[in-house]
Order: C-alpha cells, then structure tokens, then sequence
C-alpha cells in the first residue's frame, strides 16, 4: 500500500490578506446584483474577524516569548533560595570561628575563600546581594526585624544587617533582614 502525499501550501499572514484585499476588489468591480450587498457585507464582516485573529495571534505570540524568557531568566530561582541557605551556613561558620578560635587564620581564610567561591557562582547565575550599608530602609528590599533608638544615625537608616538579602536579576530573590534607626 502506497503512503498517500499531501500537498500543502503555506502562506503568509501577507499573502492572506492581500489574496483577501484582492477578492474585495473583484467583487466590487463585478457588476451588482441584488445579493451583492449582503456579500460585500459577509466579506467585510469575515475580513474584520481575520484582521482581530491575525492581531490576537501576534499578541499571543508575543506573551508567550515574555513568558519563555521569564522562565529562562527567573526559572532557577527555586534552587537558588536553597544554595542561599548553604551561604548562611558558611556565614556562620566564619563568625563561629572567628570567636572560637581567632588564632587559626588558615581556617578561617579558607572558610572565607568557600564563601567568596560560593558567591562568584551565585553571580554567574544572576545572583547579587542586597547592598545595606549605609542605605535608606526601603521595604522592597528589606525586611525590618527590629528598630533601635540611636543618635548617631538618622531615623529611617539601616543600623544592621541580620541576614544578607539577595536579588536575582533585579528582582528580590531573598530580603535581607535589617535593624532600623528610629
């Protein structure tokens, strides 16, 4: 048994449109008939619904690539929050060292190179911490666990920070977490 062919034509948005354009001019130029009105109307009415199809189509088009690149570019960002929970354990470490044993610098440099080593990996992926030193607490950025009363600095100002914040493509993977003057 032979496969059966098919043949297909494509055609462009354009070709259908001006094939469309085209069959209006025909009909306009033929000469009128009774029914002819109605057709031309019918015509117009199925030109108007295509043109609204064509123009949705390209929007969808359209919201469907914002959305793939969306997910290429915050996509990961799941994992991310995960390998943030790992730089908060080698934080802690480091500080847990420092106090404990301030002599052992060997340690202690190589805690901060596995630091520096995770953030460098964190910002080939798009990763950056939240800067806080010396900033205007801004709620979009920050997460306020406490406010102290202190004359050196002015009301409103980040005081500390309790745990790093980080954004991922400009957009706030992780708040930081901070002490506010007020």
């Amino acid at each position: 048994m032979e496969d059966e062919k098919t043949n297909t034509i494509e055609l462009s948005d354009s070709d259908l449109e001006g094939n469309l354009d085209q069959a209006l001019k025909e009909a306009s130029q033929e000469k009128e008939e009774p029914g002819d009105d109605a057709l031309k109307a019918s015509v117009e009415e199925f030109r108007d619904k295509y043109l609204r199809a064509l123009a949705e189509m390209e929007n969808m088009k359209k919201r469907q690539q914002r959305q793939y690149h969306d997910v290429l570019k915050y996509g990961k960002e799941a994992v991310l929050k995960d390998f943030l929970l790992v730089y908060d354990a080698i934080e802690k470490s480091i500080q847990s060292a420092a106090g404990l044993y301030p002599d052992d610098d060997h340690f202690i440099s190589g805690l901060r190179m596995t630091e520096k080593l995770l953030l460098e990996t964190l910002k080939k992926h798009g990763v950056e911490p939240i800067q806080t030193a010396n900033k205007a607490f801004d709620p979009n950025y920050h997460d306020a666990l406490m406010q102290v009363k202190r004359d050196d600095i002015e009301p409103g100002m980040v005081v500390e920070e309790i745990e790093k914040g980080f954004l991922l493509n400009d957009r706030v993977l992780r708040p930081a977490k901070v002490t506010v003057a007020g």
